[in-house]
């Protein structure tokens, strides 16, 4: 019995002697797991970041393609609404030529329709993004079509917005055409958008012309003339639209 004491004090204090060391033991093992559960965590993290930038980089070049597909669709589906609404009054014609001579250069364009297909001098064109010019002469299967960057050509115009003036589109450039004649007196509010007035009976009323971007007086010091940002790429058409019939509000 005494022997059987003796043992177990001795297995207690060797337990005993043993924990301060097992515990140490046991909390650097803890600590060593713990920081490789966390660099493995960390390096799970970067590799999840960095699949996930990936991703994010890889979504960007989709969405840049299809916002490209849906700019293209939007400008087809334009084209064609202008074709259906407009069917029964203007006709379709593709861009032959740009410019006839050094005097006229980019001031006219030749278009593959003539007067077997019903046009004639005087005709208005436009494209959907709004007004091109007036059909200047014809051949039997062309026609000649003066800009509206030709100072020989007046288009009425009117500003939009209440009680906004009225004004004699003429000439300028691809870039900046010119108003002038302003009604006097009237309002004429900064960045307006600029519409054909119908005033005149060559060209309907309501087609885009462009945005007035400068007001001055003239060089006469008496009235105000203004620069329009063309709402048309003349640059970039290469197609036309050629009201057959009659032309604006008379």
């Amino acid at each position: 019995m005494a022997a059987t004491s003796v043992l177990c004090i001795f297995r207690s204090v060797t337990v005993e002697a043993a924990y301060p060391v097992e515990k140490a033991k046991r909390t650097l093992t803890e600590k060593i797991f713990s920081r490789l559960r966390g660099a493995f965590r960390g390096a799970a993290v970067a590799a999840e970041n960095e699949r996930l930038k990936r991703e994010v980089a890889s979504l960007a070049m989709v969405r840049g393609e299809e916002e490209e597909y849906l700019k293209e669709i939007d400008r087809l589906r334009k084209l064609l609404d202008y074709k259906q609404r407009l069917r029964e009054k203007w006709l379709a014609s593709p861009i032959l030529s740009k410019g006839c001579g050094a005097a006229s250069y980019r001031r006219t364009i030749r278009i593959g329709r003539g007067s077997l297909d019903g046009v004639q001098p005087g005709m208005v064109a436009a494209v959907p993004d709004g007004l091109v010019g007036k059909v200047a002469s014809v051949t039997p299967h062309t026609a000649e079509v003066l800009l509206v960057s030709d100072p020989s050509l007046k288009v009425a115009c009117a500003l939009e917005g209440e009680n906004s003036a009225k004004g004699i589109l003429s000439g300028g450039t691809d870039e900046l055409l010119v108003i002038r004649h302003f009604t006097p007196g009237a309002d004429v509010p900064p960045r307006a958008r600029v519409v054909t007035s119908g005033l005149g009976g060559v060209f309907p009323r309501g087609l885009a012309v462009g945005v007035l971007v400068d007001v001055r007086l003239d060089a006469s010091g008496l009235a105000r003339e203004g620069d329009v940002s063309p709402s048309v790429d003349f640059a970039a058409i290469e197609d036309v639209f050629i009201k057959i019939g009659g032309g604006g509000e008379r």
